[in-house]
């Protein structure tokens, strides 16, 4: 690259970390940056007829349907009080087992981030209602804020996941083997931060009992899960289940609700798994089972305003995302004209690395970018440099996708800046963020043995695409 080139990358990065600093939003903050710099490298015609083309080339794709239309249903489910469903029956279901609050509310905002693909979003509505749950339950908030942090990522693969759809859009992978692939590395995600719960509550049960023989009551508060004093905690703060008197009344069991979940699944999903529909068909199919189950759902004299809201809701979410795609798609012409993307591929191709360090080295990359990005904004700026480099080893470009999207997810959970972590200590101000990070560590954990074992068991991501009549 020539100095003036690296002179402008310079100036962008500075342009797009200053914006984003006054939190202006991060779509604009992309455009701005990247026309600056085709200024810089260009002229500032150039720059703004890139401005003024890029809406209409990057929303100008029949594909890019599948987007407000998964979007939609997202929110007809969800105003349709079907992640409540799910939730609800969790609680009754898991009522027992231990940690079953902290389960419940792992489940709850796995449906809810499936249903919406925001993880921020998850947190945000999760929060408060479910660190109540499990505080009620005599659980600490060092397990519920872990829980619900780690939860509102879950959504990045369980389909179906709008972040798929748009690392497949910009890097040009085929959407419905793309959504298919993240079931097995989803359903193992759950699976390891069950565990994890279950181990957490059950140590703190053994620390407990062994500070009940040494110590008095008093002394043994606080100690849930290792936590200090300082702590927010409930009856049973050290792991320990409530007394009978304390523990929350059982919820409904909302058995249509749970039905018309997995109706809302087979149609978007199943459709494409036996090649009856393309993800675009599947997604309409998706948004008219839910707006159905709404007005099922719902009293025939709230129809309209609750289907206007969610409409409005869609909108909202829509124009945001396809604000995000505009901006990146302006900073990622910048990045392509200036060179920096192929020499950035060159670069680390001509370094004569393992592949797998190489793949380790571009994933560790992503959670710095926790530290100032949601995960949409992450796969928008980063897929597009990280794929090109990967794929150039002879990796799966389904495997890529998902190993990207997985990271660039547990980037809002890692300290010192996770998102997720600052929205949640935003819904539930008792808690500190020293105390939220300590909840977190334990999923961190979770997340990089999940990641080695979809590195080392390529087939987990693989399998459902490969038998499937998805094109």
């Amino acid at each position: 690259m020539t100095t003036e080139t690296i002179v402008a990358l310079i100036v962008v990065l500075i342009a797009f970390l200053g914006l984003l600093a006054i939190r202006l939003h991060v779509g604009l903050s992309l455009m701005i940056a990247g026309a600056l710099g085709i200024v810089m490298l260009l002229s500032t015609d150039a720059a703004l007829s890139t401005v003024a083309n890029q809406p209409y080339s990057t929303a100008a794709s029949y594909t890019l349907t599948v987007i407000p239309l998964f979007i939609l249903m997202g929110v007809f489910a969800v105003h349709a009080r079907l992640a409540e469903a799910g939730f609800d029956a969790a609680t009754r279901a898991l009522v027992k087992v231990p940690g079953g609050p902290a389960l419940a509310s792992l489940t709850g905002s796995g449906f809810f981030a499936a249903v919406t693909g925001s993880s921020v979003a998850t947190v945000a509505t999760m929060a408060r209602v479910s660190t109540d749950a499990i505080l009620k339950a005599g659980y600490g908030i060092r397990l519920a804020a872990g829980v619900v942090c780690a939860g509102g990522t879950l959504g990045v693969l369980i389909p179906p996941s709008i972040i798929l759809v748009l690392y497949a859009v910009v890097t040009g992978v085929s959407i419905g083997p793309m959504l298919l692939a993240g079931i097995g590395p989803g359903l193992l995600t759950i699976l390891a931060y069950a565990v994890t719960i279950v181990l957490l509550v059950l140590i703190g049960r053994r620390r407990q009992k062994r500070t009940q023989t040494g110590v008095s009551t008093s002394d043994a508060r606080g100690l849930d899960l290792g936590s200090d004093t300082s702590e927010v905690t409930g009856p049973g703060a050290a792991g320990l289940p409530a007394s009978p008197a304390a523990r929350p009344e059982k919820p409904n069991f909302d058995v249509m609700g749970l039905l018309f979940l997995a109706v809302i699944f087979l149609v978007s999903i199943g459709t494409i798994y036996m090649g009856v529909a393309t993800p675009t068909e599947a997604a309409s199919f998706g948004a008219m089972a839910a707006l159905l189950i709404l007005l099922i759902r719902t009293r025939p004299p709230k129809w309209l305003s609750v289907v206007r809201d969610s409409l409005t809701e869609a909108v909202g979410l829509t124009a945001m995302t396809f604000l995000l795609m505009v901006g990146a798609g302006v900073f990622t012409y910048f990045l392509a004209f200036s060179g920096v993307s192929r020499a950035l591929v060159d670069t680390v191709v001509d370094a004569d690395m393992s592949p797998y360090v190489v793949l380790i080295c571009c994933l560790l990359l992503l959670l710095p970018l926790g530290m100032f990005l949601d995960g949409v904004s992450m796969i928008l700026i980063a897929a597009p440099l990280l794929h090109p480099i990967l794929s150039a080893y002879g990796f799966e470009e389904i495997w890529i996708g998902i190993l990207v999207v997985k990271v660039a997810e547990m980037a809002l959970i890692t300290p010192p800046v996770g998102m997720n972590a600052f929205v949640y200590s935003g819904s539930v101000p008792e808690a500190g963020l020293g105390t939220i990070f300590r909840g977190i560590a334990p999923f961190i954990i979770a997340d990089v043995v999940v990641v080695a074992v979809l590195i080392m068991v390529p087939e987990i991501v693989t399998f459902l695409p490969e038998y499937s009549a998805a094109e």
